[in-house]
C-alpha cells in the first residue's frame, strides 16, 4: 500500500470515529423523539399570489402535489395532516376554478389516521360550498357537497340533534339541487334521490315534492321516471289522506269544546265559530284566510293547514 491509500483509510476511520462520538450520547434521547405538531410556513393566500409573479395556477399545481404527497406520508405515520385546510385556502385564492382540491377536500379534511376536531367538518363543509359557488354548474360538486352535509357530518361527526336536523335538511336542498343539475348523467340523479326522503321525513312537504317534481321534468332516464311517477303519486295520497284526517280531529275537537252535547246535524247548521274581533272590518282583511273567519264548514276546511289545524277557533 502507498503512503496515500495509508493516509486515506486512516482519515476515513478518523472521520467515522468522530461522526460516532457526536451522535452516540444522542442516539437514545434521537430514538425518543417524535414529530408530533407541524407549522404552515407560506405567506398568507394575498401575498402568495403576489410571490407566484402572475403563474398562480402552477403554483396552485405544485402546492396541490406537496398536499397529496403529504398526506400519504401522514397516513403513514399515523398522524392528522394538521395544516391541510390551510394549504387548501391558498390553493383555492390561486386558482378558483381549480376543481380536483374540491373534489377531495372532504376526504383530505375529515378522513384522516386519527380523529379530526369539529372545527375541520366545518372547514370541509365551507370549502364545498366555495366550490359550487365557483362552478356553480357542476352536478358532481352539488352531489357531493349535500352527501357530505346530509349523510356524512350530520350523523357521524355532530353531536347537537338540532344541529344535526338542520344539516340533513339544508343537504336535502343540496341533493335536489344536484338532481337538477344532472339531467345528462342519470346515475347522480339516482344518488340524489336520497335527500326526498330526509325532507319527507321532517316535514317539509312542499320541498319534498318540488324535489321529485324538478328532478321528474328534466331527467331522460325511464327507469327512473317511472320511480319518481310513483313515488309521487304516493306522497300526494298520503298527504290528502293526512289532510282529512287533520281536519276530521279539528273538527271533532271543535264540537267537544264549542258545541258539547249537541248532535253532528247541529254543529253542521251551525257552522264553524268565529272570532269578530279578528274577522270583522277591513283593517283585518289580512285574516281573510284564517279558519276562524270562515263563513261555513267548506271555507273552513278549504282554509285549515297543519299548522292550525291544532289550534281551535278561539284559542289564540
Amino acid at each position: 500500500m502507498s503512503r496515500g491509500d495509508v493516509a486515506l483509510i486512516l482519515g476515513l476511520v478518523f472521520g467515522l470515529v468522530m461522526v460516532a462520538g457526536a451522535q452516540l450520547p444522542v442516539r437514545e434521547v434521537s430514538l425518543q423523539l417524535r414529530e408530533d405538531s407541524e407549522v404552515y410556513l407560506l405567506p398568507p393566500p394575498e401575498q402568495l399570489e403576489l410571490a407566484s409573479l402572475g403563474h398562480r395556477a402552477a403554483l396552485a399545481d405544485l402546492l396541490w402535489a406537496k398536499v397529496l404527497v403529504t398526506q400519504g406520508l401522514r397516513v403513514e405515520q399515523k398522524r392528522r395532516f394538521e395544516t391541510v385546510g390551510a394549504y387548501l385556502d391558498a390553493i383555492i385564492h390561486l386558482d378558483p376554478k381549480f376543481r380536483e382540491p374540491y373534489r377531495l377536500s372532504d376526504t383530505l379534511l375529515t378522513f384522516q389516521a386519527v380523529e379530526v376536531p369539529l372545527s375541520e367538518v366545518y372547514k370541509a363543509r365551507s370549502v364545498l360550498e366555495r366550490a359550487v359557488e365557483e362552478l356553480p354548474n357542476d352536478p358532481e360538486l352539488w352531489l357531493q357537497l349535500g352527501q357530505f352535509v346530509a349523510f356524512i357530518a350530520a350523523p357521524s361527526y355532530l353531536k347537537d340533534p338540532a344541529e344535526q336536523e338542520r344539516w340533513r335538511i339544508e343537504g336535502a336542498r343540496y341533493l335536489a339541487r344536484a338532481a337538477e343539475l344532472g339531467a345528462n348523467d342519470p346515475n347522480i340523479q339516482w344518488q340524489a334521490l336520497g335527500g326526498f326522503g330526509i325532507l319527507r321525513r321532517s316535514g317539509q312537504r312542499e320541498a319534498a315534492i318540488s324535489f321529485l317534481e324538478r328532478t321528474l321534468a328534466t331527467t331522460q332516464d325511464e327507469e327512473l321516471r317511472q320511480k319518481l311517477h310513483a313515488q309521487l303519486n304516493a306522497y300526494k295520497e298520503d298527504r290528502m289522506v293526512e289532510r282529512w284526517e287533520a281536519r276530521k280531529a279539528a273538527f271533532a275537537r271543535i264540537w267537544r269544546e264549542h258545541f258539547p252535547g249537541r248532535s253532528e246535524s247541529f254543529v253542521l247548521v251551525a257552522g264553524p265559530p268565529q272570532r269578530p274581533a279578528l274577522c270583522a272590518g277591513g283593517a283585518h282583511s289580512e285574516n281573510a284566510a284564517e279558519p276562524a273567519c270562515s263563513p261555513d264548514w267548506a271555507s273552513w276546511a278549504g282554509r285549515l293547514t297543519p299548522e292550525t289545524a291544532g289550534v281551535l277557533p278561539g284559542s289564540r
